[in-house]
């Protein structure tokens, strides 16, 4: 499988075993079709996202899967002849605990997103902050606000087919089974000009919300100040 190591600033799209050079240091490594890789427990985590996909663990096994994972175990990535997947080595970061999340059906997700797009949280941060995966569907003809983000992006296109338009009407196309590398601070738009939907996992190394001891689920139901009554 190819190795390099990236020092440059341009989008890509990620092949073999590729690592990054900024402020998160991450490791990938890209499945194609047909190819089987086991990865041995880290002392970081691993983001696992998974395009029709077998993953197996000790102690958990799904077959043919859309997935996104938080793990830090020993796994087996195995890829058919329509499978890809791309595996996020984090060493920054160890989750106490294992995230699975499964997209059962493609389609349009649980929260608004800009310009028609929606999104589900995938991989939820443990706290504000943590890497967090989201699953994406950007409609058919759709045409993206120009933005930023402030650190690196990684995608996985679980289906269709489309391209984001970079700086110096730079076109960089994408399509089923495509994972990329955008830098921070890329300034792009996707575009869903082909006639088809676009659903993909995004990977981002800092979550920009996520709870924290003063606010999460738990404290944030709890009250206090109550009096029981007198006997």
């Amino acid at each position: 499988m190819l190795s390099k190591e990236n020092t440059m600033s341009e989008m890509l799209h990620v092949t073999g075993n590729f690592k990054t050079q900024d402020r998160w240091p991450l490791e990938l490594t890209k499945l194609e079709p047909e190819q089987q890789k086991t990865f041995p427990a880290t002392e970081g985590t691993y983001y696992v996202l998974l395009r029709n996909a077998t993953f197996r663990s000790d102690d958990a096994v799904f077959y043919h899967a859309m997935g996104a994972f938080g793990v830090n175990h020993e796994f087996t990535i195995e890829c058919n002849q329509d499978s890809h997947a791309v595996v996020i080595e984090y060493k920054g970061i160890h989750l106490t605990e294992q995230r699975y999340y499964i997209q059962n059906d493609l389609g349009v997700g649980n929260l608004s997103y800009m310009d028609g797009g929606t999104n589900t949280t995938a991989v939820n941060p443990s706290r504000l902050g943590d890497p967090v995966v989201n699953y994406v569907h950007f409609p058919n003809k759709m045409y993206q606000t120009l933005h930023t983000h402030p650190s690196d992006r990684i995608g996985l296109i679980l289906r269709g087919s489309g391209h984001i338009e970079l700086d110096d009407d730079e076109i960089f196309d994408i399509e089923t089974g495509d994972v990329f590398w955008m830098p921070r601070n890329t300034l792009h738009n996707f575009c869903c000009q082909k006639g088809e939907h676009v659903e993909l996992f995004v990977f981002a190394p800092d979550s920009g919300t996520g709870p924290t001891d003063e606010v999460n689920p738990l404290k944030i139901r709890t009250y206090v100040g109550q009096q029981r009554y007198a006997k």
